[in-house]
């Protein structure tokens, strides 16, 4: 582990630095990101559930993947607010999957797994494009910051607290590395972490100091939840890792677990109190 600590480190900032610069950018630069995430994250899926001999059918869920995205952009909402488009392509995506198993074989299994995929990334992921326009443009970036520094904080606080106090193992059967002690003290972490931070820029946060603490302790639980439920997929797959993509990091799945539920948890934060 301390061999690969400089790659980590490195691949960690260069990508926190990325990720930083297709915020600023904008629908613009955040549409063909999250369809070059969904594509590869849906490839790393389908690798690991092939080997408990499970088919994805790929195409369609790209295709529904395009087409979450697309009716989650804010847009739509400004001009056609009446319409629920989210659940309008879920509900689309049900029957594209229906109407192939009835004709293609009625392979359950790859219905069933097809339909947790669809949740598990583009649904969840569609929701970067919401936050990053709610409450408005100006606010929308900085919103969107909040569960990015709590789930990286809540990794770095699981991890050295988890390594240094842990004793009491948190799910043993799904992830024997995580620990009671680190939990919680990613839950502090995250707490001091987005104190700290909007803090400094308190200015441009709608929100009141109970708020942020609400949001920092579910943002932080949102996150273990996302790192064990892509824990729990690689266990069920026999995997170490979801994939190679990022050196030192594994795959792109274990690198934005944690955000895939906090992402989600965050919008419908923002909407509440705003």
């Amino acid at each position: 582990m301390t061999d690969h600590l400089p790659t980590r480190v490195f691949s960690a900032l260069a990508g926190a630095l990325l990720l930083l610069l297709v915020l600023w950018g904008g629908i613009p630069l955040i549409l063909p990101t999250l369809l070059f995430v969904h594509w590869l994250g849906t490839r790393e899926l389908a690798e690991m559930l092939a080997r408990r001999g499970i088919a994805l059918n790929t195409p369609l869920l790209l295709a529904g993947g395009v087409l979450v995205f697309l009716f989650s952009l804010p847009q739509l909402y400004w001009h056609f607010p009446q319409v629920p488009w989210r659940e309008v392509a879920l509900g689309l995506f049900l029957l594209a999957s229906f109407s192939y198993e009835l004709l293609f074989g009625a392979n359950l299994p790859r219905f069933a797994f097809g339909l947790m995929a669809f949740l598990y990334l583009p649904w969840s992921l569609g929701y970067v494009l919401l936050l990053r326009e709610t409450p408005d443009s100006s606010l929308g970036l900085w919103t969107l910051s909040l569960p990015i520094v709590a789930s990286f904080a809540t990794d770095i606080g699981a991890y050295f607290i988890g390594r240094t106090f842990g004793r009491r193992k948190l799910a043993p059967e799904i992830s024997p590395g995580k620990t009671v002690e680190g939990s919680l003290g990613g839950i502090a972490v995250s707490f001091l972490a987005l104190v700290v931070y909007t803090g400094l820029v308190r200015e441009v946060f709608p929100f009141g100091l109970l708020e942020l603490w609400l949001f920092s302790l579910l943002l932080s639980l949102g996150a273990q939840l996302g790192d064990l439920a892509e824990s729990m997929l690689k266990r069920f797959a026999g995997v170490k890792d979801s994939g190679s993509f990022l050196p030192g990091h594994g795959g792109l799945l274990d690198r934005i677990d944690s955000l895939l539920f906090a992402f989600p948890l965050t919008y419908f934060l923002v909407v509440l109190f705003t």
